[in-house]
């Protein structure tokens, strides 16, 4: 199958890497698994070794093909697109000893950071585990911890909803074609009890309004702009107004957010 540009197609060709990323997702102990971007079906063959359900999806029909000649029923392929589709709607259900699914997924590096999104927004129950590959450079935004360089959007939500940790770097020789850069393999697990209590509408307005915060990273919070930090209200929080943004930890990020939308009576910004 030849990769296309168009979608972005680097196809996970090194079989160690392959064995790690199916170790690492263990769908032994799943109910099944939602492979996200199979591709020529690479790791979906270490995948089905489980005996699980697997449902693997992709925007290419050329994959969708693919799996059904090596695989056949063994596979659910779904023509579709992971950035824009009900991912929720694909996962395989619990099993009857309480098992949920896990999502693997080598994504395209293009539409990486939306897909993510999305698969947080699953969390827990419905998702014990997610194995996903990133460019490094991302892959490290999600991984990162407040005062480092790294640390931004990807950190502070994926903080709030999950643990996350880089499993293994992965170099550009282990996929056809080889990409310009390297990447990186991330366990996601979500946590049984966010570190938040919004429900969907407001965190959705919470990932709208965290970009802004961190375009003023380096500077201090009392000279934010009033657009997004009302001082007033900021100081109910406890937070120190004299500390930048890069250095606060995902717990004061929320109780900034919080105390803007109760001084508005709904999401800053809007």
């Amino acid at each position: 199958m030849r990769p296309d540009k168009r979608l972005g197609q680097h196809f996970l060709r090194d079989t160690q890497v392959l064995q790690e990323i199916s170790a690492v997702a263990d769908v032994a102990h799943s109910s099944g698994v939602l492979e996200i971007g199979p591709g020529e079906g690479a790791l979906t063959a270490f995948l089905v070794r489980a005996g699980r359900p697997v449902v693997a999806i992709d925007k290419d029909p050329r994959a969708i093909d693919a799996l059904w000649e090596r695989f056949g029923e063994s596979v659910k392929g779904v023509l579709g697109d992971a950035m824009r589709d009900d991912l929720g709607e694909l996962l395989p259900p619990p099993d009857s000893d309480g098992r949920r699914p896990v999502v693997v997924g080598n994504l395209p590096y293009n539409v990486a950071s939306p897909i993510f999104r999305n698969l947080l927004a699953l969390g827990y129950p419905r998702v014990a585990r997610m194995v996903l590959m990133f460019q490094r450079e991302v892959a490290l935004r999600i991984v990162a911890k407040p005062g480092s360089k790294a640390y931004g959007v990807p950190s502070v939500m994926a903080a709030l909803l999950a643990r996350a940790h880089v499993v293994r770097e992965v170099p550009p020789s282990a996929f056809y074609p080889r990409p310009k850069v390297d990447s990186a393999v991330v366990l996601v697990e979500p946590l049984q009890t966010p570190l938040h209590d919004l429900d969907p509408d407001g965190l959705s307005a919470f990932g709208r309004w965290l970009p802004g915060l961190f375009q003023k990273r380096r500077k201090k919070l009392r000279h934010a702009t009033q657009a997004l930090i009302d001082l007033d209200a900021a100081a109910t929080t406890g937070v120190d107004l004299d500390i930048r943004p890069e250095r606060l930890e995902p717990a004061q990020i929320l109780a900034l957010f919080s105390s803007q939308r109760g001084r508005r009576g709904d999401a800053p910004g809007e």
